[in-house]
Formats: structure tokens, C-alpha cells, sequence
């Protein structure tokens, strides 16, 4: 299940997009700021949806989307033959031309072993869901490996294993452990798939599961890009750096911290809930933000000129990691992948089922800056407006290509979707796939307008 799929999956195309103004400097400043866009808009405080219309639509969502589930409500057993099948829907690429990390090919052996730490034959007729809570960062991989995989030998920072990230208290279930008792493939909120047992805590009793509390109990939502999670009272030491969405039952309030809950690992691998801290200084939101145009534009804005990362490789972000991140603040509760991401909510238009190149370009001059997202294959961008019939997004992107050839971005950035007129894969414009509105299907209010 590629993540923003042409960098590797799908092969290593062209991918393109940078702001790119050469012409008019004051112009280039202005549109880097949010308090700009949102300027520009009729009602950017208006709330789109309440938290019970947001808490309906991300059943909604978790529903139409396979790969995601509401983990804390999972049946306590599984049938074996659905595990082994979610093990193996991404297929080792043995027919492929594949490179390791040294930009050698990889060999037949490879695979083999990995495909043996699979432990298909440890797989019973029924299995029993073991629950638990991440302790630390982890990447979830398609294989149990961190060997990474290349679709060149040029390619690296594009490992086709490297599936995403997650990080504490993110509540997942094991459904089965490799043959060297390293791995778990788990099923989490957003994608099924390898993490290291190691980073994972585990629940005698799903009761102690919950990070958040009882119904009601306040939290806290990261708001800034990352924020230091502190092990001591007077924050110095560092024990996570938390990402734009997680978030942290409040245990306590102090006058220049938080004190929040957080899970450890103790003996046999079992889950502890202990106290952190997090500076009041720091940039948090009790409970989740309203969901607003303003809100979603000046949290994407947070991320502005971050570096690109493959997969939240490193504590980075790619394309669709981006857009979940700012929409968590909020509550919406979005596919991992892009593909999923394009499809999800009110979907204007998609050339893949319906609509044209022109009725795409019109769908856009019409849509909802801030709550609008573009789709092309294998990428997703936030719709800022437009000036004067040229149209904006902000996204996550590796490089892009203009009339002078490739050029490497690796950030966040704004981009004019003029962009790439001129050369063979044509201008971005004419390249979007669909338009999607990111509210439930239609549920159109006078806040959801542009």
C-alpha cells in the first residue's frame, strides 16, 4: 500500500512542484503567509462541522477504508486466514528489479528470509488480538525488516518497505509475531502492517488501553509541528517529541506545565501508564481546535518549508502524512494514503470515474480554500484560492520539473498550479485526477462554501 506512490511503488516518476516565482518577489512573500489566504476569505471562522458531526463522519471514513480501524473497538479474535491474507496483500517484490542500501541488487536470498520471518505456519485457525499502546516512535513496515528496498540504485531516501510512522500513545493490536519474535504485524488506526515489538506496551485487560480516559476527560492536541514530552517536572528531560495531532490526557495542571499520561514498557513487555510533562509554553490546544478554514490554513502553514520525508521517515513528512497531521487538530480522523485521501468526504469530481480535464480546472475555480484537496496519481495538496485566475496549494513534495528539468524541492512550500506548462508532462493543472471536499458526503453548509 503505497504512500504517495510515484516516488517508489509505482515506479520512480517525475514528481514536481515548487512555488516558483521569479518575476515578482513581494507576490512570493505574501502568498508564504497564511494570514494572507485567509484574509482573503468571506467566513474563515465559521465552524464547518461540530464535534458529533466530526465524530459520525470518521465512522464514515474508517468504514469505507479497509486499511483503517477503530482499534480500541476490535473483536477480541480473528480468523487466521484473514491475518494471512492482510500479511501478504503487499507482495514481496521478487519479480522486480529491486537495489539494498549499498545500490546492490538484491538476491533471491533476500526474500527468503524474509519470507520465512513471516511465520505463516505460526498462524493459528483463530487468533486471539493482543492489545496495546506505542511507547515510543516506530516505523511500520511492509516486511518484518528494516532492511530497506530501492526501485534504483539512485533512488535512496525512497525505501519501498517504509510504510509510515507512529508514535506514542497510539493504541494498536497485535494480530501476529514474526519467526524471530522481533516483529508484530499490527493493525493500528491507520494502516495494517510490521512495527518492532520493542516500541509496543502491552494491556493485561483492553480497560487500560485508553490513553484519553473516560468520556469527557480532557486533552491536550499537539498544535505545533512537534512538541517536547518531558519525563521531569522541571522539563528537561526529553522522553518523545510528539507530531501536529497526537494527543495526551491531561493528569494534571501546574502553573508553567502540563501533566499528561503516558504509557511505558515494563517487565514481560507489559503497559504502564506514568506521567510527562509538557511546557505550557509549548504549542497545544485543549481539546481539538474548531474546525475551521482559518484554523486548517494556519496549521498547514506551521509546516511550511519542512523537510520532505518518505513515509514520516526520521520525523519527517511526506504529502499525505502532511494533510492527516493538520487535520487531526481538528478531529478529522483521515486515510494515511493518498489514494484514500482523494476519496474520502465529497468527492467533486474524479477523472478516474467521472469528469473532465475542463470540468476539473472549473470544480476548482469554485472550491473551498483550506478544506479542498487536489489529487494527482500518488499526491494530495491543500487548495489555498486564487490570484487573479492562478491557483494555489500548499504540500509536501520531493522535486518538481519546469522547462529548465528536475529540481529537487524536499519541503513543505506553497506552489502556483501553473506550475510545469511548458514541459512534457504538462502543467500541474492539467495533471490534478480529482477535487474532494473534506466533509461528509452531502453535508453542505454556508461554512463549507468558498
Amino acid at each position: 500500500m503505497p504512500l504517495c506512490e510515484p516516488m517508489v511503488r509505482v515506479g520512480f516518476t517525475i514528481t514536481f512542484l515548487l512555488f516558483f516565482f521569479s518575476a515578482d518577489a513581494y507576490a512570493y512573500d505574501v502568498t508564504r503567509s497564511p494570514d494572507f489566504w485567509i484574509s482573503r476569505l468571506d467566513n474563515p471562522d465559521a465552524v464547518l462541522m461540530d464535534d458529533f458531526r466530526i465524530k459520525m463522519f470518521n465512522e464514515e471514513i474508517i468504514a469505507s477504508i479497509d486499511q483503517m480501524a477503530d482499534v480500541s473497538r476490535m473483536g477480541e479474535t480473528i480468523a487466521g486466514d484473514i491475518i494471512k491474507g492482510y500479511i501478504l496483500e503487499d507482495p514481496l517484490p521478487k519479480d522486480k528489479a529491486m537495489f539494498d542500501r549499498n545500490g546492490r541488487k538484491v538476491r533471491e536470498a533476500f526474500y527468503r528470509q524474509v519470507e520465512k520471518n513471516f511465520n505463516l505456519d505460526g498462524v493459528g485457525n483463530e487468533v486471539r488480538v493482543r492489545f496495546g499502546v506505542m511507547v515510543k516512535r516506530a516505523d511500520i513496515r511492509a516486511f518484518p525488516t528494516l532492511d530497506p528496498l530501492f526501485k534504483s540504485a539512485g533512488s535512496k531516501g525512497f525505501d519501498a518497505v517504509q510504510y509510515s510512522s507512529i508514535y506514542p500513545p497510539e493504541v494498536v493490536a497485535l494480530l501476529h509475531i514474526s519467526k524471530d519474535r522481533e516483529w508484530g504485524f499490527f493493525q493500528t488506526g491507520f494502516v495494517r502492517g510490521w512495527i518492532r515489538l520493542d516500541s509496543v506496551a502491552f494491556a493485561e485487560g483492553r480497560g487500560m488501553i485508553d490513553p484519553y480516559g473516560a468520556e469527557g476527560k480532557e486533552f491536550l492536541i499537539v498544535t505545533g509541528s512537534f512538541v517536547n514530552i518531558y519525563k521531569d517536572r522541571e522539563l528537561k528531560k526529553v522522553i518523545e517529541r510528539l507530531p501536529m495531532g497526537a494527543r495526551l490526557s491531561i493528569s494534571g495542571e501546574y502553573k508553567d506545565r502540563w501533566g499528561v499520561a503516558f504509557p511505558h514498557r515494563v517487565k514481560d513487555g507489559l503497559l504502564k501508564w506514568g506521567s510527562a510533562y509538557i511546557s505550557k509554553k509549548s504549542d497545544v490546544s485543549i481539546r481539538f481546535l474548531p474546525y475551521s478554514k482559518k484554523n486548517i490554513i494556519r496549521q498547514a502553514f506551521k509546516v511550511l518549508d519542512e523537510e520532505y520525508g518518505w513515509g514520516g521517515i526520521n520525523r519527517k513528512r511526506d504529502c499525505s502524512l502532511f494533510i492527516r497531521d493538520v487535520f487531526a487538530t481538528v478531529g478529522v480522523n483521515i486515510p494515511r494514503n493518498s489514494r484514500q485521501q482523494a476519496v474520502v468526504g465529497s468527492v467533486l469530481v474524479n477523472t478516474g470515474s467521472s469528469g473532465s480535464a475542463e470540468e476539473i480546472k472549473s470544480v476548482i475555480g469554485s472550491s473551498a480554500p483550506g478544506i479542498t484537496l487536489l489529487a494527482m496519481d500518488g499526491h494530495i495538496m491543500l487548495y489555498l484560492g486564487n490570484i487573479e485566475e492562478r491557483h494555489y496549494v500548499i504540500h509536501s513534495v520531493y522535486r518538481y520539473e519546469d522547462v529548465e528539468g528536475i529540481k529537487v524541492v524536499n519541503k513543505t512550500t506553497v506552489t502556483d498550479l501553473n506550475t510545469g506548462s511548458g514541459t512534457k508532462n504538462g502543467a500541474i493543472m492539467d495533471r490534478i485526477k480529482g477535487v474532494t471536499l473534506l466533509i461528509p458526503n452531502g453535508y453542505i453548509s454556508e461554512a463549507s462554501r468558498p
